[in-house]
């Protein structure tokens, strides 16, 4: 009887050691998923701020429109030809490429706020408790691509826009956990009422240069 007494126990005793390893197992993962979750608002919040910072530092640096394109019609109001100045476009678009990197950079080496309670591993709690900075984020590259487009605007007449696409890549590393995420945001810098035709080679969107900081 004694026998099966502590066979019976020491049967308890481990499926509840396994029971606790699992129930930690599964808190600890969860507390990860739950500051990779933490990470990917904190960049999203970031590349937003800092493109739009980089974007205002060119527009006040002096750029027009005129300096990226030209549009040339012929005499009866066709558009002919879009002379791009590839110098000045590559020249803003690896600006605001290192502009966007260096301002990611410096806010996101600040850390990722992460509660106490996010550590508990059960997201009932996870917004709880004081916030320490942990430095879950780091900058992979920044890439800023010009588009050109056209678009209708009444009967001859046309409007030519550009965006600027500015795409930020990280990598988001906790414990158990490597990811790289991409976010991309879409601007539109410059819109130019013309007066005439467009042909229908120009109208899909035509991609005019990029610059890239790693």
């Amino acid at each position: 009887m004694k026998k099966n007494k502590k066979k019976k126990f020491s049967l308890k005793l481990l499926s509840f050691i396994i029971s606790v390893i699992i129930l930690a197992t599964c808190l600890y993962f969860s507390s990860n998923r739950i500051m990779v979750d933490l990470a990917l608002e904190t960049f999203s919040s970031a590349i937003s701020n800092t493109s739009y910072n980089a974007i205002e530092k060119m527009v006040k640096s002096g750029y027009r429109y005129e300096d990226l394109t030209k549009i040339c019609l012929d005499s009866n109001g066709q558009v002919t030809m879009i002379i791009t100045n590839s110098l000045k476009v590559n020249e803003v678009s690896s600006s605001i490429a290192t502009d966007t990197y260096n301002f990611l950079k410096k806010k996101i080496e600040k850390g990722v706020e992460v509660p106490l309670g996010a550590f508990t591993g059960l997201r009932l709690f996870s917004g709880f408790g004081p916030k320490i900075k942990m430095p879950l984020i780091s900058v992979a590259s920044v890439k800023c691509d010009i588009l050109s487009e056209f678009r209708s605007a009444g009967i001859n007449q046309v409007r030519h826009v550009l965006y600027l696409n500015i795409i930020s890549v990280v990598s988001l590393v906790t414990k158990t956990t490597t990811k790289t995420v991409s976010d991309k945001i879409n601007v539109l810098v410059y819109d130019n009422l013309i007066v005439g035709k467009v042909p229908e080679v120009f109208i899909t969107s035509q991609l005019l240069g990029s610059g890239v900081e790693k």
